[in-house]
């Protein structure tokens, strides 16, 4: 979800950094790679070395070794990212906001089944919609926002087709994902 929140922001917005598009693109497979690459490569090798029984984690204490790893991960790559010069105030915003899910996430997994991928898909939606609102004369948002809805949907659907969530686990994290993920820029840029 960082890549696609990273594209809407500095794809859809005029004027939102100093980055060239070449710059752009590199930020963005930056951001692809350690948030998404790496951490994924990570669950596969915990797979592979028995540390947990399943790639889908069916079961939440499953989650707990490689959602530590991850919620680690995400604090550094936010703090190294952050202290870049590039790096502008609502990107350090961005990251922030999504690092808080991810870890605030995987510390409500510890005691209940939060549904992650609710979280992610939200947080993106309320980025698009905190975007629109602060860059309302200079963004593209339509079809992010439109994209983002129906991904919203597919992934919830999904979720409780599957019987990986029960409604108020699906519900609870689309909640968390997008409220802080709106929030984040809403109180502070």
């Amino acid at each position: 979800m960082p890549t696609l929140v990273f594209y809407t922001y500095l794809f859809h917005i005029q004027n939102n950094s100093n980055l060239t598009v070449s710059s752009k693109w590199t930020v963005l497979s930056l951001i692809f790679l350690t948030t998404c690459l790496i951490p994924m490569l990570t669950v596969i090798m915990f797979r592979f070395t028995k540390v947990i029984k399943d790639l889908q984690m069916t079961e939440r204490r499953d989650r707990y070794v490689p959602f530590i790893f991850i919620s680690l991960f995400y604090i550094i790559v936010t703090y190294l990212m952050t202290k870049q010069s590039w790096f502008n105030e609502i990107m350090t915003l961005s990251m922030i906001g999504m690092t808080t899910v991810v870890v605030l996430t995987n510390l409500i997994t510890f005691f209940w089944k939060i549904s992650a991928h609710a979280a992610g898909v939200a947080g993106w939606l309320g980025f698009i919609l905190i975007y629109a609102k602060f860059f309302a004369s200079s963004n593209t948002l339509f079809w992010p926002l439109i994209i983002a809805i129906c991904l919203n949907g597919l992934v919830i659907w999904a979720r409780l087709y599957l019987n990986a969530h029960k409604p108020r686990e699906s519900f609870a994290g689309f909640a968390l994902g997008f409220l802080f993920c709106y929030c984040s820029i809403l109180f502070f840029a």
